[in-house]
């Protein structure tokens, strides 16, 4: 039981990352009214240090404090698996800093820097696919980048998310024809994924 208490509250700090490091100027009350802090100019982080310092020093202790204490989730430790089978190559691309990914031996390429316009993106030479997990409006160059080479985009993303105990919506930015939507979590879909392929080749 006290386990489960633990992984709640940490689950909770992680969840609070994007409201203490913010990635948009939360302006609206719907998703689609936030936009995104893409430049130095419009970001509020460091008005925020300067005028309220005591609470972001607070708020950043606890912030990497979760990062420390975070355990890899079972979709990183399946994607680890797709990975040792050969089914996954190259990076994981992750504008997140908790580092998860790379606990969980994989390779990690970091984007969202304000000094790159276009993400600097490490592709590998046959790679056929480009896996997109989760909602941010940002991940479309990468996209737009992985199908001129030639390689299919899917989509693993329930289109919305749960607030409040209730489910909101959230469509896709940008899918084209041709890519492919798989309307499931990374949890849920990854493991799954695993166990699909374990049984065709077992």
């Amino acid at each position: 039981m006290r386990e489960k208490a633990e992984k709640a509250v940490r689950l909770h700090e992680i969840y609070r990352f994007h409201e203490i490091y913010r990635v948009t100027d939360r302006q609206g009350h719907e998703p689609r009214e936030h936009r995104f802090t893409l430049s130095p100019a419009a970001d509020t982080l460091l008005h925020e240090v300067l005028t309220e310092p005591e609470e972001k020093t607070a708020e950043f202790v606890g912030m990497f404090r979760a990062c420390f204490l975070a355990e890899p989730t079972p979709a990183l430790w399946a994607l680890r698996e797709l990975k040792d089978a050969d089914h996954l190559v190259g990076p994981v691309i992750t504008h997140n800093f908790d580092v998860l990914a790379a606990r969980a031996g994989l390779d990690e390429c970091f984007m969202r820097r304000y000094d790159q316009a276009v993400p600097d993106v490490e592709w590998v030479d046959g790679a056929k696919a480009l896996l997109v997990v989760g909602l941010h409006a940002d991940r479309r160059r990468v996209q737009a980048r992985a199908r001129e080479r030639g390689m299919k985009v899917v989509y693993l993303d329930p289109e919305g998310f749960w607030r409040d105990g209730a489910f909101l919506p959230y469509p896709l930015e940008g899918p084209q024809d041709g890519d492919l939507v798989c309307r499931a979590t990374a949890a849920e879909a990854l493991p799954a994924l695993v166990n699909f392929l374990k049984q065709q080749t077992g």
